[in-house]
């Protein structure tokens, strides 16, 4: 016997011994692989000698005792054994050719614990080549009906991808000849493709291996060397304490593919599901053939027959035991309120929570055995959910959440910040750094996709004014490490994509930080809670003869140093719920916040029984009533009615024609409150409804109410968040969080110009919409002189000289904070971010996209209709941009001569250029010359219509003829600039009139 107590094979046997080894082979290969080995090849390969039926290699493989001497067993879906850097796995002739799916996990590291990494798709199998081992990726995206020509046609054009080969080390004659490979070969490389450099194995070792039955669990504290960085060091925060050896922690989990009897679920796209596609080419649909099956749980009742029952097999998250104390019943609360859409399809009891006690629960949280909600912390104030399914079924296998720390500690300081407190409510200073990175408007930000952490942002990233004429986002970059980018980059290249709430989430609350601090956002009890429903009469009597006496001692309110306890378990019972909704299997809906009106949002009766949102997946802003109406709830309180239909049709039990029964509950999407929008439609739609960050019915009567109430809090700005004794700086980041209001304000409204709402519902549907629906002529009316009174002009923008003398800004100098450029300077351009925010209307209202749809939407209004024009578009921006120029006194004032404010110049100036353009044309050609013969798909491959051209030529005269008026009847009287500023306007305009026709122009 050998020291670790297990018999050594010797190459010596007898005819009894091979025929038992035969036997035993046999017994545990009921179906060989198709390239599983013989005896004689073992006996060959083991000896030395040609191997039969491999080709005739001469090959001569290790002794396995001795490979495996002193080695920790580990027994499991393959048997394992670990001995230093090396992890041996023997592998069964009957496992070859077995699907495997590999989840991919950053376990810590890099502040990105938790994350999934890579693709949702990476099935692998493990096939016997000769004296290799080939670990092949499956190509699961195509196929046929089995045994048809169509299916052998598939598999001769589609074949499967053979991205490693390792050389077999020993073979085990004890378990049926399997042979033994050594896994560290596999994931001792950048197997997960992360990109951020080669792995050297020299310095990474394993750190868990488990085996189940069905999977194992692989931990590798993995070092990628070699970044090149001079000083060892990570530019930017990027979480690495020496940039010579960035070492993360990867969890691997090789599984079993899950067992059958699991039933797929047709997609429907009314309904919001993560799912998986493949083509059949066998499908017999006339549209398309892909096949699209939705992720969900298995979920089956214990008893069938019962109309309400719980289910066989409870969905359990094991809470960590690090989540505090004080946030158990909020967390808790989020991931039990889900059990209301089960119960009403008859499951009791589908979802519970197991808080972990050391000593009793000792898991991995990247096992996939359990479904975790982590408690982690790191810079990115963030939370997740990390959903796995099985990319060819559907089936999801794992549901972690993970939620940052950081946000609530980030809620928290940002609060004591702004309301001028010098510490936190445990008492600590306040040292939460301050943002480098200001976006006049988030919510344009989020809809051009850099709504992703500031890790997702490259380096260096500047969209100023990138594409002249469309919507784009004016954003000043911050300094983030480039290696932190790399790594976010590839960790969210799966199909399912990537929650991004926590970019507006954490802006939107700076906003609710003010409104909180000077008392305009006073919670309202609930109504269990509410001291006066039952006050006696004599009391009433008593209070009002006192009013008086109060009104008298009426003081402003003091702010409470800590944030109030109603906002933060909303905020984080709201985060729960909808992250747990993204582990049940569904998307994001951003139509959903458009359920309520106005008026109803602060009515509790309405609210606490259906929820502020019709879907708890949309990204909510926090609820601020307006100034004089009564605080209703911050955040929804309860999963809407969206979300109670979406799981109706993710798990409904259908004995039946369970497709027919699909269809019935799917033909509701037409109700106001099961109006659905999801994350392609923010971006690739011209809906003004369907946006992250608004709320209520008319996203345009939220931007004006926002503006107001950020308008009232500018006025003592200074007095509210900065006390005696602190820096300024944080007057800098209130300032730029009150002034993207107006930014957010310019992105609501000009959607209206050309708006269209966008459907989803089928025909035949119970009061169906038409998949497009333009907004009516007048609302986008409205919107256009919303835009040119209150953004196209310079009145908004009258500031206090005081607190702009007062916008501040830190300045550091270490690790994390480097260099000259890591921050923004001293001087803060107000002038640049107010043209900023005018860009985005000018952006979206002279755009080719808009200006087309303003065309096509003649054509699509019924008879009477009075759809806005284009026409009405150019009138209403030269009027309004050009309003000033008329009401310049005639005569000199003798203290200083009139002129046009630097901002009303800056956007004439803008507006010309965009103008000009139109006028000009693209003399670079477009592809539309090239392919005549197709029109071009896509929202920014429209030309621009052949009228608007005309009317900006027709609107350059008209202000050409303004300036020269001007310039005749008053120049002499006024000011320098604004001569100069007309003067430079007029011959600008006149060389755009006089210029050459281009040749390709009729």
């Amino acid at each position: 016997m050998s020291r670790n107590g297990r018999q050594r094979w010797i190459p010596f046997l007898s005819f009894a011994a091979l025929a038992a080894v035969s036997t035993s082979w046999a017994q545990e290969a009921a179906k060989p692989a198709p390239n599983a080995i013989d005896i004689e090849s073992i006996l060959a390969a083991s000896r030395g000698g040609s191997g039969g039926g491999h080709g005739g290699s001469q090959t001569k493989f290790r002794d396995f005792n001795e490979v495996t001497k002193d080695a920790e067993k580990i027994e499991g879906l393959f048997t394992l054994h670990k001995t230093g850097d090396h992890l041996y796995a023997e592998i069964r002739p009957d496992q070859f050719n077995q699907t495997l799916l590999v989840p991919v996990t950053i376990a810590r590291g890099m502040a990105n614990a938790g994350m999934p990494v890579g693709d949702d798709d990476l099935v692998i199998v493990f096939r016997r080549v000769g004296d290799r081992v080939q670990v092949v990726r499956r190509n699961i995206h195509y196929k046929a009906p089995a045994g048809t020509p169509l299916d052998k046609a598939v598999k001769q054009n589609y074949t499967d991808s053979v991205i490693m080969a390792l050389p077999i080390q020993a073979i085990n004659m004890m378990r049926g000849g399997a042979v033994l490979i050594d896994l560290s070969d596999i994931f001792m490389t950048d197997f997960a493709q992360l990109g951020i450099g080669p792995v050297d194995r020299s310095r990474s070792s394993w750190q868990k291996v488990k085996g189940f039955a069905d999977n194992m669990e692989l931990e590798l504290e993995a070092t990628y060397g070699g970044s090149g960085r001079r000083g060892g060091y990570s530019q930017g925060d990027d979480g690495v304490a020496d940039a010579r050896g960035l070492t993360l922690v990867i969890h691997y989990s090789l599984m079993r593919t899950p067992d059958a009897g699991y039933r797929s679920r047709q997609a429907d796209d009314r309904v919001g599901y993560f799912l998986t596609a493949s083509k059949d080419f066998g499908s017999t649909s006339p549209d398309s053939n892909f096949v699209r099956n939705i992720y969900r749980w298995r979920l089956e009742k214990a008893d069938p027959r019962a109309k309400l029952s719980p289910p066989k097999k409870q969905l359990v998250w094991y809470v960590e035991d690090n989540v505090p104390l004080e946030y158990r019943p909020y967390v808790e609360e989020g991931i039990l309120e889900w059990n209301k859409a089960f119960e009403k399809i008859g499951f009791r009891n589908v979802l519970a929570v197991r808080w972990q006690e050391p000593g009793r629960d000792d898991f991995d949280p990247e096992d996939t055995n359990y479904c975790t909600f982590r408690w982690v912390t790191n810079e990115t104030t963030s939370a997740m959910s990390c959903v796995r399914a099985n990319p060819m079924t559907g089936e999801i296998i794992d549901g972690d959440v993970i939620f940052d720390a950081s946000w609530i500690r980030y809620w928290k300081q940002q609060y004591a910040l702004l309301i001028g407190s010098t510490t936190s409510a445990n008492g600590d200073v306040s040292a939460t750094p301050l943002a480098v990175g200001e976006v006049v408007s988030p919510i344009l930000a989020s809809k051009m996709g850099f709504g992703f952490p500031v890790a997702m942002k490259p380096p260096g990233l500047n969209l100023l004014d990138k594409v002249p004429g469309q919507m784009v986002a004016e954003v000043i970059p911050s300094d983030q490490g480039a290696l932190q980018w790399q790594l976010a980059k590839n960790l969210f290249r799966g199909t399912r994509g990537f929650c991004q709430r926590q970019h507006g989430f954490t802006h939107d609350f700076g906003l609710a930080s003010i409104a909180l601090a000077g008392g305009q956002a006073a919670p309202t009890p609930p109504a269990s809670a509410d001291k006066d429903k039952d006050k006696p009469k004599e009391a009433e009597k008593k209070d009002a003869k006192k009013e008086p006496e109060k009104k008298e001692e009426k003081k402003k309110p003091e702010p409470k140093d800590e944030l109030p306890e109603d906002f933060l378990s909303q905020a984080i019972k709201e985060t729960v719920m909808h992250e747990v909704g993204h582990s049940l299997g569904l998307r994001h809906n951003f139509k959903a916040s458009t359920m309520l009106t106005a008026d109803q949002l602060h009515d509790t009766s309405i609210t606490r029984s259906k929820g502020l949102v019709a879907s708890v997946m949309d990204y909510s802003p926090v609820n601020i009533a307006p100034k004089g109406k009564k605080q209703g709830d911050y955040y929804t309180t309860t999963i809407g009615p969206y979300d109670y239909w979406a799981i109706e049709y993710g798990y409904k039990q259908a004995d039946g024609d369970e497709a027919g029964e699909l269809k019935k509950i799917a033909a509701r999407a037409p109700e106001h409150d099961l109006t659905y929008a999801t994350d392609e439609d923010v971006i690739l739609n011209d809906d003004p409804y369907v946006n992250r960050w608004d709320l209520g019915a008319d996203p345009c009567q939220f931007a004006k109410d926002r503006i107001e109430l950020a308008a009232d809090l500018l006025k003592d700005l200074d007095s509210r968040v900065v006390k005696d004794g602190e820096s300024w700086s944080r007057m800098r980041r209130a300032f730029s969080i009150l002034l993207s209001q107006w930014g957010d304000a310019a992105t609501l409204a000009s959607q209206y110009v050309a708006g269209q709402s966008v459907s989803r519902d089928h025909k035949a549907d119970k009061d169906a919409r038409d998949p497009i629906d333009p907004v009516a002529g007048a609302k986008q009316r409205e919107c256009l002189k919303f835009l040119a009174t209150e953004i196209l002009s310079d009145k908004p923008f009258q500031f206090s000289p005081t607190v702009l003398r007062r916008l501040g800004n830190e300045r550091w100098m270490h690790w994390g904070n480097e260099g000259l450029f890591s921050g923004p300077g001293v001087n803060i351009s107000v002038f640049e971010r107010i043209l900023g925010i005018q860009k985005i209307v000018l952006g979206h209202c002279l755009s080719p996209d808009t200006l087309s749809r303003l065309q096509n939407q003649e054509l699509q209004a019924n008879p009477g209709a009075d759809p806005l024009r284009i026409d009405e578009v150019f009138r209403a921006l030269t009027d309004g941009i050009w309003s000033d120029l008329d009401k310049i006194p005639a005569k000199d004032d003798k203290t200083a001569k009139p002129g046009l404010s630097t901002i009303r110049r800056n956007l004439q100036r803008e507006y010309l250029r965009r103008l000009g353009g139109l006028v000009l044309g693209d003399r670079g050609g477009s592809m539309s010359d090239s392919y005549s013969y197709v029109v071009l798909l896509g929202g920014s491959n429209s030309a621009t219509p052949a009228d608007a051209r005309s009317l900006a030529r027709l609107h350059l005269k008209d202000v050409l003829g303004r300036i020269s008026t001007a310039l005749t009847t008053r120049g002499a009287q006024l000011d320098d600039t604004t001569r100069a500023h007309l003067e430079e306007c007029k011959e600008k305009i006149s060389k755009v009139l006089e210029a050459r026709i281009d040749s390709r122009e009729p």
